[in-house]
């Protein structure tokens, strides 16, 4: 009688969680699609008109002139992620790879270290990393921000990297350096292939990440022609004394797009994911 309880309960949940999710999404898919953003009444596809060119209010010589084409800024976004993803990945597969396996000083400290900074928020260093990029003559470019970001999300890369390294028997890499092969040959032909589903998930979570990313493109970016999707959204916002809720939503959706591919392909992967990441 208990287990059935238990299962009710559970499945009444996932219930409650499912509609919470699903409904602003149906109700974004709606406004996007409707011919009155007030009363989400009529169906119409003239909200997606920037799709054809990716000029937003192709029909207003002024207003098309006031925004950057839809493609070249999604190219920035994607620009964005995939560069965060790449320099994520690749550092923290190999620092996971040293926290888990090599014994050396401050090796605790250095683990705290990288606890501490995942868990400072952004916003806390958003003076000083300006500061920065401005000395490096990275300011206003992709470059910086994708730095900035990937130094934001490296520490829970490494985190649960490293949670995988750890769940990897010794006796697997033992066996191949006694087969002659070296310390690197081992890390690329042995962990690296056991790791892959810690792998995909950082470079999930990376990728979403930099795609998503607000605060950091808002202050460093300054030229229209380095701006990213969520900046052209928010740029739509009370722009001109007015808000376009249908065009705002229709320009949601391109951007949700993506994300919900990714989730469905890598669905399988991350549920191998605990929380902190230390099972594979």
């Amino acid at each position: 009688m208990r287990v059935k309880v238990t299962t009710v309960l559970l499945y009444a949940l996932a219930l409650i969680l499912l509609v919470i999710i699903a409904v602003p999404i149906v109700l974004l898919l709606g406004l996007a699609s409707s011919e009155s953003p007030v009363t989400i009444k009529g169906f119409t596809l003239e909200n997606f008109n920037y799709l054809r060119k990716g000029i937003l209010f192709e029909n207003d010589p002024v207003y098309s002139k006031l925004y950057p084409n839809v493609y070249s800024t999604a190219l920035n976004t994607l620009v964005l992620a995939l560069g965060n993803m790449l320099l994520v990945v690749l550092i923290s597969s190999m620092a996971g790879y040293i926290i888990s396996r090599y014994s050396f000083r401050g090796r605790s400290t250095l683990l705290g270290t990288f606890l501490i900074i995942h868990g400072v928020p952004a916003s806390v260093l958003l003076i000083a990393l300006y500061f920065m990029l401005r000395e490096m003559k990275l300011l206003n470019t992709i470059l910086g921000v994708v730095l900035v970001k990937m130094s934001v999300d490296l520490p829970l890369g490494v985190w649960v990297l490293k949670g995988f390294y750890d769940s990897i028997p010794w006796d697997l890499e033992i066996a191949s350096l006694v087969d002659g092969t070296s310390r690197l040959g081992a890390f690329y032909r042995v962990m690296l292939p056991l790791v892959k589903p810690g792998i995909f998930a950082v470079a999930l979570f990376s990728f979403l990440s930099g795609w998503g990313e607000y605060i950091f493109v808002y202050t460093f970016i300054q030229s229209q022609t380095n701006w990213t999707l969520s900046l052209l959204i928010r740029s739509l916002i009370g722009e001109m004394g007015g808000i376009n809720l249908s065009l705002i939503a229709a320009l949601s959706v391109f951007y949700l797009i993506p994300v919900v591919v990714l989730f469905v392909v890598g669905e399988k992967y991350l549920v191998r994911v605990t929380i902190g990441g230390v099972k594979g």
